[in-house]
């Protein structure tokens, strides 16, 4: 039995992607890879279901269950705003660029992520949908200094502004874990109407 490691996202157009590396340049030279593992731009996506290992047949029928639950989604634009972090200043484990859509389209959209997920066995998320592009993760072991620089630098940039992009589409992804980091590969992409 064959497992793939999948999740379900929106892709990133390139020009945000481009956009994003250049706005956050200063923000990277801040907080060198000893603080914060920066993601590859090229990997910077907007996640709506981490599925985690999953049987390939399952992944067949998920192609079939999103297509169905989406059916009807509008094409919609998403605003990329704004740096913070999760959990906490204190307790810092991502950096972040914000995400936010105010028609109720992307959070439609998630819950029909969810719904066709339940049809594979897969529980919905308990905590509350929180849309964002991972940009970094902090490393476990950061010392009280690390934390105020991480503070100084995310407050400096909070409010950069990467602008829009269309959300026309959602793929599900296989990644793979290489000791260079992941590697994504779209599986399948369906289409929004």
């Amino acid at each position: 039995m064959s497992l793939v490691r999948a999740f379900i996202a929106v892709e990133i157009s390139s020009t945000l992607k481009e956009k994003l590396h250049q706005e956050t340049e200063s923000l990277r030279g801040a907080l060198p890879r000893a603080i914060v593992r920066w993601v590859n731009v090229g990997n910077i996506h907007l996640t709506l279901k981490f599925l985690g290992d999953t049987r390939m047949d399952d992944l067949e029928k998920l192609k079939t269950y999103l297509a169905e639950e989406v059916d009807g989604q509008k094409i919609f634009d998403l605003a990329i705003n704004g740096i913070g972090v999760f959990a906490s200043f204190s307790r810092p484990s991502v950096i972040w660029a914000g995400v936010r859509e105010d028609n109720g389209n992307l959070l439609a959209l998630h819950k029909a992520v969810e719904t066709a997920a339940s049809q594979i066995g897969r529980e919905p998320e308990r905590r509350p949908f929180s849309p964002h592009l991972t940009l970094g993760r902090v490393q476990r072991k950061i010392s009280s200094a690390d934390k105020d620089r991480i503070r100084a630098a995310v407050l400096s940039h909070e409010n950069l502004d990467f602008g829009t992009m269309q959300v026309n589409s959602l793929h599900l992804f296989e990644s793979k874990l290489k000791p260079t980091g992941a590697v994504y590969r779209s599986l399948f992409e369906i289409e929004l109407s």
